[in-house]
């Protein structure tokens, strides 16, 4: 009866701690930072009517973050803050556009982009590629019609 009783002590004692630690096990939060890492986004374009396949040229301000290329090893003093630059349109869930080092550049809206409002988000992602939490996002319209 006691070797019952403490199993079934140790199994409700498990069940409880698997219960406990479940809820926040499953959680995650895929992104990282870069301590006082900051971006800021802007255009000389006019971005309430831009067309399928236009180039819209943007100015990045990034500050304490290294930038390195795609591909690049950062040097070994700029490991924790090395990154790039990450485009993406209206979310950050798929492929980006555009992943650069520069903050002179210019995106393609691409063919086929739905017309009405969206938005062009620049996140900074680490120099392996980890998404981190600092990001910018520009409002722009899509029109009919090409350049």
């Amino acid at each position: 009866m006691r070797s019952l009783i403490s199993t079934i002590a140790v199994v409700g004692a498990l069940a409880s701690a698997v219960s406990v630690t479940g809820c926040t096990a499953n959680v995650h939060d895929n992104t990282v930072s870069i301590p006082n890492a900051s971006v800021q986004v802007s255009t000389s374009a006019d971005t309430s009517q831009v067309h399928q396949g236009e180039m819209l040229p943007l100015k990045v301000m990034v500050s304490n973050v290294y930038l390195v290329d795609p591909g690049a090893t950062p040097p070994p003093d700029h490991t924790d803050d090395a990154g790039q630059l990450a485009f993406y349109i209206d979310d950050d869930s798929g492929s980006p556009i555009l992943v650069t080092a520069q903050v002179d550049v210019s995106v393609t809206i691409p063919q086929g982009e739905s017309d009405g409002d969206h938005k062009l988000i620049c996140r900074v992602q680490k120099h392996d590629g980890t998404p981190t939490d600092t990001e910018f996002s520009l409002k722009f319209t899509v029109v009919a019609g090409s350049t």
